[in-house]
């Protein structure tokens, strides 16, 4: 059976690719630049543990409640919510650019694990012949 994409190592590879992206802002020399990565891979790891925490609670009660749809609506709203103000109130502070690209790092950590993934069942496949 394929290896399970665990939320826990996308977690890990979110805060790896924001370490990166964060070094990576420093070379430009600009504070708020790196402000603008750093708030914004933030916000999104803090997004992503709210998401697996509504739905961690809400499965564990084995059966979908609707409480679990007005938590994601809350949170979805929340969400917005905060990246407007930070738009909007931060736009001349940080570098919106780099806010945008701070905002991506769930999007590179999930194509990074799938494609961890597809690696390990890919060798798998090639260590049982075949």
């Amino acid at each position: 059976m394929a290896k399970e994409i665990r939320l826990a190592s996308i977690e890990r590879t979110q805060w790896l690719i924001l370490a990166l992206f964060t070094l990576g802002s420093l070379a430009f020399w600009d504070w708020r630049t790196t402000l603008g990565v750093v708030i914004g891979g933030g916000i999104c790891i803090l997004n992503f543990k709210a998401l697996r925490m509504i739905f961690e609670g809400g499965f564990s009660q084995r059966r979908i409640a609707g409480s679990i749809v007005v938590k994601y609506a809350i949170k979805f709203l929340a969400l917005l919510a905060v990246v407007a103000g930070v738009v909007f109130l931060l736009q001349g502070v940080i570098n919106l650019i780099a806010f945008l690209v701070g905002l991506l790092t769930v999007f590179l950590a999930i194509v990074v694990e799938g494609i961890r993934g597809y690696r390990y069942t890919d060798e798998r496949e090639k260590g049982d012949g075949t």
